[in-house]
Order: structure tokens, then sequence, then C-alpha cells
């Protein structure tokens, strides 16, 4: 049972390592340490982001008696010990997050010889930009017409959907001559256009961090 006890707390400690954010939020990073009290003005923090296995740069810095929370531009000013970090809670706050800020954090902390640290991976997720919606082909009864939506940027998968908005702009079925495109979801086909075709179209964006949409008015001659 103790060892039971002990593979289940490694699994929830390695569990709560991964923290996923949406871009624009904030973010508090934990890293608690019990070196505080070892020797007066010997405490050393350091907090490091692993871009890769050759690059890293420190974030934020305790040392001397001094925060140095300037060490690199893409940061600066976003970033901030979120507590006492003396006395023990030396977590750290990120806000307004950017993609930029996505990898391995490692919190060091050393004193009088001893050593701790904390490592913690850090997703940033960014919603849809807003789509572009635009036609293909002709508005003329009888013809062919493709109604296109892209968004620029986000975090992959998005996913697409097009749906027609009534005069109470409530989401309705797409005409039934219509037919998405299954390799290209943000693409759909009105065939055989009629009179019944005319009409406000919205296509949505929509990934793990939101969602996002265009409208297009197609009115058939």
């Amino acid at each position: 049972p103790i060892c039971l006890a002990a593979s289940c707390c490694a699994w929830l400690c390695e569990a709560q390592t991964e923290f996923k954010r949406v871009a624009e939020e904030n973010v508090t990073l934990p890293c608690h340490h019990r070196l505080g009290l070892l020797e007066q003005g010997g405490l050393d923090i350091e907090w490091l982001l692993h871009i890769s296995e050759t690059v890293q740069k420190a974030v934020i810095t305790y040392s001397g008696g001094r925060v140095y929370d300037d060490l690199n531009e893409e940061q600066k000013g976003r970033v901030s010990f979120t507590s006492n970090f003396l006395a023990g809670d030396a977590s750290l706050q990120i806000i307004s997050l950017q993609s930029s800020d996505a990898g391995k954090y490692i919190c060091k902390v050393k004193n009088a010889g001893q050593y701790e640290w904390a490592r913690i991976t850090l997703k940033v997720v960014e919603k849809p930009s807003k789509p572009k919606c635009w036609l293909e082909g002709e508005l003329l009864e009888g013809k062919e017409l493709s109604l296109q939506c892209r968004s620029a940027s986000g975090t992959a998968p998005i996913s697409y959907r097009w749906q027609r908005l009534s005069e109470e702009e409530r989401a309705e079925h797409l005409p039934p001559n219509s037919r998405v495109n299954i390799s290209n979801p943000g693409q759909v086909l009105l065939k055989n256009l009629t009179q019944l075709s005319t009409g406000l179209y919205q296509c949505l964006a929509t990934n793990e961090a939101g969602q996002e949409s265009c409208e297009l008015q197609v009115t058939v001659q």
C-alpha cells in the first residue's frame, strides 16, 4: 500500500506540471522552496525558459538582494514573482500570454549549497483569427456557387462550419442543394442556385481556445 500511495503521488505531481492556457490570459507557474531561512542574503532564484535542447533564456531572477525581471525583450513587463519568494513561494506570473511564451520552464532555487527546482511545461493555445469569407462563382439561377472561409492564424486543428442565418439571426440548416467539401470544410458548394439559395450565410471557425465568425450575403439574380 505504501508503494501504491507513492506511485499515486508521483503521478499527481507529474500531472500538475503541464499547464495549458489561452493566449492573452494570465498564468501562475508554481515553485515552492524551503531554502529561505538557511543563510541571510544567500538565496538565489532563477526561472529559465527552455525553447529547445540548446536554447534557453532567463525569465526572471533574484540574486544579491535584487529582482531582475527585464531579462528578455519578449517578456519584459509581463513577468513577476507572485508572492513572498523569500519565505518560500517563488511562483512565476506571466500576464497577457503570447504563443512565444510556450515551452519548458525550470525554477531553480539555491542557498548555502542546497538546491531545489521545479519543472513545468506551458502550452499556449490561440483561438482562430477572425476568418475571411468570400464567394467564388456566379450569382445566377441554375449556376453553381462556392462559399469559402479561412482563418489566417490559430492553434490547429481549426474546424469550420457554415450555416444560414434567419431574419431573426438564428442559425438554420444550409439549403438542400448544398455540399460541404469533406477535405476542406471551410468550403461549401451551392449547386443549381434558385431564389431559395438567397440569404445571409455565416462561417464559424472553432478550436479548443474559442470561436470566431464571418458572414456573407448571397443574392441570386
